[in-house]
């Protein structure tokens, strides 16, 4: 380091040392917690119109999903058994021979 930067080393340093942190800031009230808790646990175990308006939108995003997914094996399906035509094999050595 060049002799300029050393002061300004020094008196970071020095400050920093000097630093205290702040006392904690004291907890709420425990019937505050306890609410907010009771109602937390009210959304998140099912028992309130929001728990029950996301578990049917859960329910149909899954049946979507699945359909998705049955129709996407059913047309894999379809096309591998289907019987290769001279073009499809024509296609596929093609598309083989170009890879390096």
């Amino acid at each position: 380091m060049n002799n300029n930067s050393e002061p300004s080393l020094d008196r970071l340093l020095r400050a920093a040392g000097q630093y205290r942190p702040a006392a904690a800031e004291e907890m709420p009230p425990f019937g505050f917690v306890t609410r907010v808790v009771a109602g937390w646990m009210d959304v998140a175990g099912g028992t309130g119109a929001d728990a029950r308006l996301q578990a049917m939108w859960f329910r149909r995003a899954l049946l979507c999903a699945v359909a998705v997914m049955a129709i996407s094996v059913g047309w894999s399906f379809k096309t591998d058994t289907a019987a290769p035509n001279d073009e499809m094999a024509i296609a596929s050595y093609d598309a083989a021979a170009d890879l390096p």
